[in-house]
């Protein structure tokens, strides 16, 4: 809140100093608690700069993200905010941070489904590190890494699906079935018009689909369409023949 006339027009006083807040994850537990545009003016009783400073030692201030740092999963947050030219203060519980791709699989294998030769998976940092290598930081599309370091989940179970290319000659899995297909690396919006949140959901809209065409709505306005009876006869075929034991992973059978 350096700027002044935005501080004017947000109503805070000359003496008043503190940061915007621009958007609160939906599924973190401030959410219905503090809201965009709420001016966070101190964090657990140290007031917070203009500039997002706080003091560290005699002379030298830190981000005020270390005092967030500074706290377990459990701990109690003190938080001070100015909404609507009103102070409001608020005790909210710590929990960690989910982002929409995950830094890691928490000791699991990755979650898969296949049909037809395209296999499906969540992204995850340990991924994109199989994918683009140690430096995925640089290597990664543009638009893979604004969902990897900006973007939160909308829900609890949402995740960003990936159709990819299989295996280390990354093609899809052969078949007559997939032709044309063989260069899809991108993410999965939609199928047959209805969004798809999580691998499971897809796995099941697939499995209980009786439409002619499962058409597969993917970024930057593809589309892949395979015919559903089709597809689902061949997949054990294209299984069998990349000695695969299973169409999905076991976490996907409950």
């Amino acid at each position: 809140m350096e700027n002044p006339d935005l501080r004017k027009a947000m109503g805070m006083t000359p003496k008043q100093e503190g940061v915007r807040i621009c958007r609160v994850d939906p599924t973190a537990p401030e959410y219905g608690v503090l809201k965009s545009s709420d001016i966070v003016l101190s964090f657990d009783g140290v007031d917070i700069a203009n500039d997002g400073m706080v003091p560290l030692r005699h002379g030298q201030c830190i981000g005020f993200s270390y005092l967030v740092s500074q706290k377990y999963a459990g701990d109690s947050l003190a938080i001070k905010v100015q909404r609507n030219f009103e102070i409001l203060n608020f005790n909210i519980k710590h929990t960690s941070f989910r982002r929409l791709i995950p830094a890691h699989n928490e000791g699991s294998q990755p979650s898969y489904y296949i049909i037809a030769g395209f296999v499906f998976t969540t992204v995850s940092v340990p991924y994109l590190r199989s994918e683009y290598g140690d430096n995925y930081e640089y290597e990664a599309p543009a638009k893979l890494l604004d969902n990897t370091f900006i973007q939160c989940r909308s829900h609890p179970m949402n995740s960003l699906l990936w159709c990819l290319r299989f295996f280390r000659s990354s093609t899809v899995l052969a078949s007559d079935i997939n032709i044309g297909y063989e260069d899809i690396v991108t993410q999965v919006l939609a199928l047959n018009g209805k969004p798809v949140k999580n691998l499971r959901r897809l796995a099941e809209m697939v499995e209980n689909c009786d439409d002619e065409f499962l058409k597969f709505d993917l970024e930057y306005e593809q589309m892949a369409v395979l015919r559903t009876k089709t597809a689902k006869a061949a997949t054990p075929d294209i299984l069998a023949t990349h000695c695969i034991p299973s169409a999905m992973y076991v976490d996907l059978m409950a």
